[in-house]
């Protein structure tokens, strides 16, 4: 799952989660409000009636008459007569919980309690209904009469229902508008994040050059420039490492090429003194050339392994004198034929390695005479260098 779709999925169910306990607290405050006035109102009417009906049975006393349940039905009914019987339900028990009136089909279905406490009322639910009761006593003739008024508060109930679909909806239709922009938004912001994950994968298939180009001054800007860093650390170090392959290559490939002139030399003289009898002049000469070379040889050598495997340990600089150093070479160098070589140098020393310089100025002779001089002359000189 790409990031910009975890985003957006976050970022609704949290919008989701939060709608959700908001509209039910509100829902609900609004509704223990209504129930509460409801409530208030039922018990202030409950209490009126309560004391209409003890105040004409305590009227009745004084005059002499003989209360009975009859009576207090009577009274009951001229109160529903005067105030209607649509208002609400009331139900009378004995002490025995035996109903002596009621003008509600359903009381038997409530599961009444029947309490002296007079402020506190209940709800029952029947036949999807909800139902608000009072329960009240009087004491008759030391005979106690519990009256159960009974209000039908379904409308609280359907009312919540139709803010709790009503809001349902607007939620939705929030959250559908809220993902249009949450998805845009959510590209917005990680466009720069697709574009880091493409130069990554072409840095990934060798293409090192390549460079993220986001001018942003946040976190994903940071982590841009120091992408890039990283690109240009990593092309650096591979340049590096194929500048060290090609010297490498290029060292063995002279190297290579240079070991043949002594080795062609230390071959002809050896097979000189092989094939036929030679004075002892030119045997020493020969004799001293081929050892002369193969501890050359010896040494570029070691020197190349030096530069092949140790490559840890420094080359070891020594000052040498250019003009004495040149006049040994010459004379080590034996197929010049009738080559000259001129010197134009001024004294000077020089700090170097004395294999590889020599190396150096033995294939600069070999080149030189290679281009058949027409004077057969080979000058070594100093030019003059100047750095800009």
């Amino acid at each position: 799952m790409k990031f910009s779709l975890k985003l957006v999925l976050c970022i609704i169910v949290i919008m989701a989660c939060i709608l959700s306990c908001s509209r039910f607290f509100i829902i609900r405050q609004s509704f223990r409000h209504s129930i509460e006035k409801s409530a208030n109102q039922n018990s202030n009417q409950n209490i009126a009636q309560r004391y209409y009906i003890e105040s004409n049975i305590v009227k009745n006393i004084q005059q002499g008459e003989e209360i009975t349940n009859d009576k207090v039905i009577e009274y009951i009914k001229s109160l529903y007569s005067y105030i209607g019987e649509n208002s609400e339900k009331i139900a009378l028990y004995d002490d025995k919980k035996n109903i002596i009136f009621s003008n509600f089909e359903k009381t038997k279905d409530m599961n009444i309690n029947l309490t002296k406490e007079t402020d506190n009322y209940y709800i029952r639910n029947v036949e999807d209904k909800y139902y608000m009761l009072f329960s009240s006593y009087l004491t008759i003739n030391n005979d106690v009469i519990y009256i159960i008024n009974i209000y039908d508060i379904t409308d609280l109930y359907q009312e919540r229902d139709r803010q709790i679909k009503e809001i349902l909806i607007v939620d939705i239709i929030i959250l559908g508008i809220a993902s249009i922009f949450i998805i845009i938004f959510s590209k917005l912001l990680t466009r720069h994040i697709n574009k880091l994950n493409i130069i990554s994968k072409k840095i990934a298939k060798g293409e090192f050059s390549n460079r993220v180009s986001i001018k942003s001054k946040d976190e994903i800007g940071e982590l841009a420039n120091s992408f890039n860093i990283m690109s240009e650390e990593i092309e650096n170090k591979i340049n590096s490492l194929n500048l060290v392959i090609k010297q490498k290559n290029d060292f063995i490939n002279g190297f290579t090429h240079e070991i043949k002139t002594p080795m062609t030399a230390i071959i002809g003289y050896s097979d000189m003194l092989r094939l036929r009898k030679c004075d002892k002049e030119l045997t020493k000469k020969a004799l001293n050339y081929i050892y002369n070379e193969a501890k050359r040889l010896e040494k570029l050598s070691y020197k190349l392994m030096d530069l092949m495997y140790l490559t840890e340990n420094n080359v070891e600089l020594e000052i040498i004198e250019i003009d004495n150093f040149i006049d040994k070479i010459s004379s080590k160098i034996s197929n010049l034929e009738d080559i000259i070589i001129k010197k134009s140098l001024e004294a000077a020393k020089i700090k170097g390695d004395k294999e590889l310089l020599e190396v150096v100025i033995r294939n600069l002779v070999e080149n030189a005479r290679k281009a058949e001089p027409k004077d057969k002359l080979i000058l070594i000189t100093r030019t003059n260098h100047r750095r800009k």
